[in-house]
């Protein structure tokens, strides 16, 4: 017999499980309200730093002097804001700079 009983044993949608890998995590997706003056100074490969403002965020993309590039929005971001609170550290790599768009890789920092 196949299905679901119902009791699910995978990680809910709303709350990680115990045995998530955080390390395991690449994010692919655009800055979400990007600072133009700061895109303006980035090039594809540079390295964000990825920190959250609070546990229930906003996540956000700093570059290394501390200007704020933009916010992380993901269908992920709960699991990534668990894993920061975890101790998990982020980094997002910019993959494209297009007409006041930023799209980043977000992983685990090795």
């Amino acid at each position: 017999m196949s299905g679901n009983s119902g009791g699910g044993s995978g990680p809910s949608i709303n709350r990680p499980s115990d045995n998530d890998n955080c390390n395991d995590i690449v994010i692919n997706t655009n800055l979400a309200s990007p600072q133009a003056e700061v895109l303006d100074t980035l090039d594809v490969g540079d390295i964000l730093t990825v920190q959250a403002a609070s546990d229930q965020g906003p996540i956000q993309a700093f570059k290394e002097d501390g200007a704020l590039a933009g916010n992380i929005v993901s269908r992920e971001m709960i699991r990534l804001l668990a894993c920061i609170a975890n101790g998990t550290i982020f980094e997002a790599e910019v993959t494209n700079l297009n007409n006041g768009q930023c799209s980043v890789q977000i992983r685990a920092v090795g």
